[in-house]
């Protein structure tokens, strides 16, 4: 898979994501519907953060062969560190 297939798919998840919590909150859903619908989102989520770490390695890949290769800095994402105070 290449970057630009990895990023259209990381879009579209984040699309039916959105689309998903939007219709969660549909009180028309039956107990059901919304059941099979938070599974289908949680499988939707695995799925969008197996490709999100496939990106960062495509990333860091790159970014190594540039490296190498003497080319300018390419960006990398990196979990900010984040303190949450009370």
């Amino acid at each position: 898979m290449t970057e630009p297939d990895i990023q259209q798919h990381i879009a579209t998840l984040q699309r039916w994501l959105a689309g998903a919590w939007r219709r969660l909150g549909d009180p028309a859903l039956t107990a059901f519907d919304k059941r099979e619908l938070r599974n289908q989102m949680k499988q939707a989520d695995t799925s969008l953060r197996r490709c999100l770490a496939l990106s960062i390695e495509l990333k860091s890949a790159r970014k190594g062969a540039a490296e190498r290769k003497g080319a300018a800095d390419i960006r990398a994402f990196a979990k900010p560190d984040l303190r949450f105070l009370a």
